[in-house]
């Protein structure tokens, strides 16, 4: 069957129904249906309407991811790409990042194998040798990953801050500069966690003065901005412009570490981002990306190459060993981060 056409055969959708079974339903069961979010529903009887459009709108987001990842199976596969530097934007999605960047270079758009990071880092790292590079990253799925994937992997671990719940970009930033003076002959991936949320920036910052969300100087449990947006708390303009501040914040520091490093670099994406859109007007909004099928935001992600005119000599050695997390420490920065999924 050629690549392309509109005609999916009746296994396909049973195979993804099936993953989806396996992945995003028993999530939901297991996150969304507690007696903490009844309550909360109880509270707002709202919640109540809006699962109910969501179950009923599931059936048209399965159909349409199926249709969507049957068109675009391939995807790019980022280590056979031509770079020195490979800078990720985590949750940055093609559309926020053309209206936003103002640096110079070629900006393309491509398809990323995930959905989600460690989607992503499955398809792209596991099971792979990259002795020829080091891994900068701020996102603690990298500890999934074999230890010897990587020449060198650098978790942050001195940067995470309790209270922000994150790692900031400036972090990621001198971390990156450091590790182009130490391995000159190594290429290099840089993967800043915003714009993911817990968002950075004067929209987020007023949010939090008004609503008990997740991450930035909260020290309590609090909502996901998601949950907040559900719930009729927060806006989809609000969540849109604090993802906005947060890309921006972002990009100021990839403008610097740019300053700092030489060779053909590479700003792309893990994956993208649903910020309240619908596949078509009576269906819900959809947030985030642990939905657990695929749509076009969530997969099209920037490819913006910028050249300096010098590249790399680059060279594989043996791989050195890894600082490491415990999964416990792992489990509690995902949460923080925003993969404790919410009503």
């Amino acid at each position: 069957m050629a690549r392309g056409t509109a005609v999916i055969s009746t296994d396909y959708y049973i195979h993804k129904d099936q993953e989806l079974a396996n992945t995003g339903r028993d999530q939901k069961m297991r996150n969304n249906y507690t007696l903490e979010n009844f309550k909360r529903a109880l509270r707002n009887p709202r919640l109540f309407v809006r699962e109910a459009r969501r179950l009923l709108s599931l059936p048209i987001h399965v159909l349409y991811g199926a249709y969507f990842d049957y068109t675009h199976r391939d995807g790019v596969q980022v280590m056979q790409e031509d770079w020195d530097n490979l800078i990720i934007l985590d949750a940055c999605r093609h559309d926020y990042f053309k209206d936003t960047n103002y640096m110079g270079g070629n900006l393309d758009k491509k398809i990323s194998k995930g959905r989600k990071s460690w989607e992503f880092m499955q398809k792209n790292f596991a099971g792979r040798r990259f002795h020829d590079t080091v891994y900068v990253t701020a996102n603690p799925f990298v500890t999934r990953l074999d230890d010897n994937t990587f020449y060198s992997v650098d978790s942050l671990n001195e940067y995470w801050d309790e209270d922000i719940g994150t790692i900031l970009p400036e972090n990621v930033t001198s971390a990156a500069i450091e590790a182009n003076r130490r391995y000159p002959h190594k290429r290099l991936i840089i993967h800043f966690m915003q714009p993911h949320r817990p968002y950075l920036g004067e929209t987020a910052e007023q949010l939090r003065e008004r609503i008990d969300l997740v991450g930035y100087r909260n020290e309590g449990e609090g909502l996901q901005i998601w949950g907040a947006a559900k719930q009729g708390d927060v806006s989809v303009s609000e969540v849109r412009r604090a993802y906005t501040d947060s890309l921006n914040i972002v990009l100021s520091e990839v403008d610097r570490l740019l300053s700092e490093i030489s060779g053909k670099s590479v700003i792309t994406a893990d994956h993208g981002e649903m910020l309240g859109e619908k596949i078509l007007p009576f269906t819900s909004r959809v947030w985030g990306h642990s939905e657990g099928f695929s749509l076009p935001e969530l997969r099209t992600v920037p490819y913006f190459t910028i050249e300096d005119g010098t590249r790399r000599d680059i060279k594989r050695d043996e791989p050195t060993s890894d600082d490491g997390l415990h999964e416990d420490i792992v489990t509690k920065r995902l949460d923080a981060l925003g993969y404790k999924e919410e009503t």
